[in-house]
């Protein structure tokens, strides 16, 4: 829900409950609220209300529609430049969406209205939580951050949608990653009276890479040698382009490593190309995933939780600038795969 991360404060005002019985963790008739979102009974009818507390999706023949670049479908256009991905408005319908995912890989990471990815989307409702497994299972995000912050694994706990939480939590999603919201997965279904997810969801879950079977590099502008698949390696194991510039810099290589790397054999793997000596590993010192050359020279960063490499928002290191930027799909062996 929008405002689980614009309002998570102790509040002087009356609890109030949705439908569903989650706790809505804002006030609803608080000053303003009525000049923001309408008054009850008149909110937007394709937008967040703060009374049910509840986004509402709807998509007519009247919609104002934009052409997807990839599948060549129209697609619900908002005025503000967002709008639904068509893997969104297919949530309902898995056969559709699976045969969608199988042709269109891209769309499991299609940004749509609110920032938010499919899996988001899948946190929503208590339909649309059961089309997370098959999204998963065509290399979603599961960590991935919408506009307001919000993992969506963060998203099922504020819905208290504990079928679509398990899968990402199988997945590997960690259920102490605050985000950019400040609040964990735990804090917030329990701040929800979202019991199913907070009983359901152990306080010490954290994420893991361990069923990270290989990662995807594609759309490589400027740097085509950094493409294609990745496989994961034991931090044993140091790059040769790492040792090259360690060596050149005068650094002691196996330090440096440890410092930047790590050496724990179970949460600081890292991925090797399988063609080339490119790589991708997780930076300690600045929270960041790297894709360096096969020269070991940075060529993408981007911020990012330790076990799962973002699938967007990668910056270039020369460039400074977002453009042209890879997207990374990152393989996973789920348990229970269809």
């Amino acid at each position: 829900m929008l405002a689980t991360c614009l309002s998570m404060t102790t509040n002087s005002y009356s609890e109030h409950y949705r439908r569903d019985g989650v706790r809505i963790t804002h006030d609803p008739y608080a000053p303003g609220m009525a000049e923001k979102y309408g008054t009850p009974g008149r909110t937007d009818g394709e937008g967040f209300n703060p009374y049910a507390d509840s986004v509402v999706l709807e998509y007519t023949a009247a919609s104002s529609c934009v052409i997807h670049p990839i599948i060549r479908l129209p697609v619900k256009s908002s005025s503000d430049g967002g709008g639904y991905a068509l893997s969104t408005l297919m949530l309902e319908d898995a056969a559709m969406l699976t045969s969608m995912l199988d042709k269109f890989p891209d769309l499991a990471n299609d940004v749509t209205t609110g920032g938010a990815q499919s899996l988001h989307m899948c946190g929503m409702s208590p339909h649309n939580q059961h089309a997370a497994r098959y999204l998963v299972e065509h290399d979603a995000d599961i960590e991935a951050l919408d506009t307001y912050g919000m993992t969506p694994l963060q998203r099922m706990a504020s819905n208290n949608l504990a079928t679509g939480a398990r899968v990402l939590l199988e997945a590997g999603a960690d259920f102490t990653n605050v985000g950019k919201c400040g609040r964990s997965p735990l804090h917030i279904a329990r701040g929800s009276a979202a019991n199913d997810v907070a009983q359901r969801s152990p306080e010490g879950s954290s994420g893991s890479k361990s069923n990270v079977i290989k990662l995807i590099v594609t759309r490589r502008e400027g740097a085509p040698e950094v493409g294609g698949e990745y496989h994961h390696r034991s931090p044993v194991d140091i790059p040769k382009g790492f040792a090259a510039v360690c060596e050149a810099q005068g650094w002691d290589i196996l330090s440096t490593w440890a410092r930047l790397n790590g050496v724990d054999p179970r949460a600081d793997t890292w991925f090797a190309h399988s063609t080339n000596d490119s790589y991708i590993y997780h930076n300690k010192i600045d929270g960041k995933w790297w894709i360096d050359g096969p020269d070991g020279k940075g060529v993408w960063v981007v911020d990012g939780p330790t076990h799962a490499p973002p699938s967007h928002g990668w910056t270039h290191m020369k460039k400074s600038t977002k453009e042209g930027g890879p997207k990374i799909f990152t393989i996973r062996k789920l348990k229970d795969k269809r």
